[in-house]
């Protein structure tokens, strides 16, 4: 973005240059410069709308307003200067979340593509992975919503299949309580995220997208803590 920033500005400097020296007539050069300028103007419009929309009139007219669309880019150029400071010393003071200490089976599989920023594509593979990692631990062949709904069940699982259960003693409200929050958080997990997921085209932003594998990296973690029942 600061290269073609930079290099838009010294094309619209070179125009300037040169309409000054040959006033308003024609000239050979003004005839090089301006497709080269157009050619810009929409990656450039682009660029500028995502860091500041205010600035985009000014920064697309360079040929008619060179001091206007200098100070525009300028202004755009200070913004990629300066925009991780923003982020870190103007940002609120408040904890954030770090995706890399996620559960590593949720986050390995969603980092594969999270910096394409297909982050909706990325939650819904955390969310496979979720699934393959309880199967794995409860050596079941049932996927997502079902299989949780089996082998989180608070209930002594069927002869010969197994459950996935918290230690500790089930006849106390505590045992039960951590129990039935696995059992239901985890088939919402994969009712409420992997299955919205698959089925939307919408994009999500960042940060939902942290706030939906936050919800996958504690159902992996309460399931590691659960040990196999038969």
């Amino acid at each position: 973005m600061r290269q073609r920033l930079e290099n838009y500005r010294a094309l619209c400097e070179a125009y300037d240059q040169e309409r000054q020296r040959s006033g308003p007539t024609r000239s050979a050069r003004k005839d090089e410069l301006r497709p080269l300028l157009n050619a810009e103007i929409p990656t450039v419009k682009e660029i500028v709308k995502r860091l500041d929309a205010s600035l985009v009139e000014d920064a697309s007219s360079p040929l008619y307003g060179y001091s206007k669309a200098t100070g525009a880019v300028d202004q755009a150029l200070g913004i990629l200067r300066d925009q991780d400071e923003w982020k870190a010393n103007l940002a609120p003071d408040a904890p954030s979340l770090v995706a890399d200490q996620f559960h590593p089976n949720v986050w390995t599989a969603a980092s594969a593509i999270w910096d394409t920023g297909q982050y909706r594509v990325a939650v819904l593979q955390g969310a496979v992975a979720l699934s393959a990692h309880i199967a794995a631990k409860a050596g079941s062949s049932l996927t997502e919503r079902e299989l949780a709904a089996f082998v989180f069940a608070p209930a002594d699982p069927p002869a010969g299949q197994a459950r996935l259960h918290f230690p500790g003693d089930k006849a106390h409200k505590t045992w039960r309580s951590r129990q039935d929050g696995l059992h239901q958080l985890a088939q919402g997990a994969f009712a409420g995220i992997r299955n919205v997921a698959t089925h939307t085209n919408d994009e999500w932003t960042e940060q939902v997208a942290l706030e939906h594998l936050a919800v996958l990296s504690v159902v992996a973690r309460w399931t590691d803590e659960t040990e196999v029942v038969k």
